[in-house]
């Protein structure tokens, strides 16, 4: 009845459970053999107790361990998720001639539309907000040529890559042919790719793209789940200065190539850390907040705006920060008093973090276009090929030309 010392605390607990229950049948075979009931010797019953002990006796121990390691488990991983944001914000250990370029607007070639590509990140450490439809509508909006220069006239459409640098693929998912994802997902063509160097992975960036869902103007990188695993291997290496992790999509993304085919590029960020939300941060020109003017989802604006403005001074970056978008109001045409105090609030966040943006724009904090719940524009909706009709909304128009004004002055 006795387990080797060589087996770990899982198989000790695995043996001692087949043990016990082949006591068990023991025990039951002795009481009624044949449904003739039989009493059982004394040393017989001695000799199966004996043995039931030994073999609780054992699993005890081996469950004590068990939980002991998973204590210690669990501190550790509330150290390194403590440890987390410090870890993204520290300054690179890297000479300033091994960091990749953040190429300057006046470097860039004429993008399609004859002006500069604009890189631009929507994210938020607070989930539940909308920042993808939001995102996803916005893409809708700027291909459909849906809002307006910074004179006022109508422009035309912009060509437009949305990138999904969350696992879950929501994005990607609701705006891209079945097909195409399914090809992407086999052929590992998928945003996972863009966590390791170019240079290594030998694939030509068109092929990473599939078309936008009823937006002919507008392609689409899809992510995949496999996109947590690397997300958190790169987050090690960072932590244990194996390797500096944070400035893989200017590699990507900071060339000619992407530069001449597309207006704008818009990262849908994750609502958490990870090696892709900062990597998208640091090859950004602009960074827009989407929330909702709730004060569970305003409070963590605070937050954002903290390790926003500590990874842009660490880093040394350019990116601007753009303004919080007020997403699901419940009015159609103004905000509720609520809001309007939550919005308030924002703008009070915003002076408290001001340090860390001393060459941003001097304009309001959050933008004065926003997203009724009840347009329907928080959804993604997929009718005859045209995933996004709320993105001719009035409401769009408005954001979209409110965007583009801020990310082109």
């Amino acid at each position: 009845m006795s387990t080797s010392k060589n087996l770990s605390s899982q198989e000790i607990v695995g043996r001692q459970l087949e043990d016990f229950y082949e006591l068990r049948r023991k025990i039951v075979k002795i009481l009624t053999p044949r449904n003739e009931y039989e009493e059982p010797s004394v040393a017989e019953y001695r000799e199966l107790l004996d043995a039931l002990q030994e073999n609780l006796g054992e699993m005890e121990a081996a469950t004590r361990e068990l939980l002991q390691r998973y204590n210690r488990s669990e501190n550790r991983l509330k150290n390194v998720l403590e440890a987390n944001r410090s870890i993204w914000t520290r300054p690179t250990g890297l000479a300033a001639e091994k960091i990749p370029v953040f190429c300057p607007l006046v470097r860039r070639p004429t993008a399609p539309s004859g002006g500069k590509t604009r890189i631009v990140s929507f994210i938020n450490l607070k989930g539940g907000v909308g920042k993808t439809t939001l995102t996803a509508n916005l893409v809708a909006a700027f291909a459909a040529g849906n809002f307006r220069d910074l004179d006022g006239r109508s422009n035309r459409p912009a060509r437009i890559l949305a990138v999904d640098l969350d696992f879950q693929g929501t994005l990607s998912q609701r705006c891209a042919r079945p097909n195409d994802l399914q090809n992407a997902y086999k052929n590992r063509l998928t945003s996972t790719r863009l966590l390791d160097n170019p240079s290594k992975v030998k694939i030509e960036f068109e092929d990473l793209t599939v078309p936008f869902l009823g937006s002919p103007n507008a392609d689409l990188l899809p992510a995949y789940e496999d996109l947590d695993d690397k997300d958190v291997r790169r987050l090690n290496e960072l932590s244990s200065r194996y390797q500096e992790t944070r400035f893989f999509h200017r590699l990507w993304f900071h060339r000619p190539d992407v530069f001449e085919k597309y207006d704008f590029v818009f990262f849908d960020c994750p609502p958490r850390l990870t090696a892709s939300s900062v990597c998208a941060l640091v090859a950004s020109d602009s960074v827009f907040i989407p929330t909702a003017p709730e004060s569970f989802d305003v409070n963590s604006i605070a937050r954002m705006l903290n390790w926003f403005g500590k990874t842009r001074q660490n880093l040394r970056l350019p990116v601007q920060f753009g303004g919080v978008v007020l997403n699901r109001t419940n009015n159609e045409n103004d905000l509720t008093t609520i809001e309007e105090k939550n919005k308030t609030r924002i703008k009070l966040f915003y002076d408290d973090f001001r340090a860390f943006f001393p060459d941003s724009p001097d304009r309001p904090a959050v933008l004065d276009a926003f997203i009724p719940r009840r347009t329907g524009g928080n959804y993604i909706n997929g009718v005859d090929g045209k995933p996004l009709p709320y993105a001719a909304s009035p409401h769009f128009h408005r954001l979209a030309t409110e965007v583009y004004r801020r990310v082109y002055q």
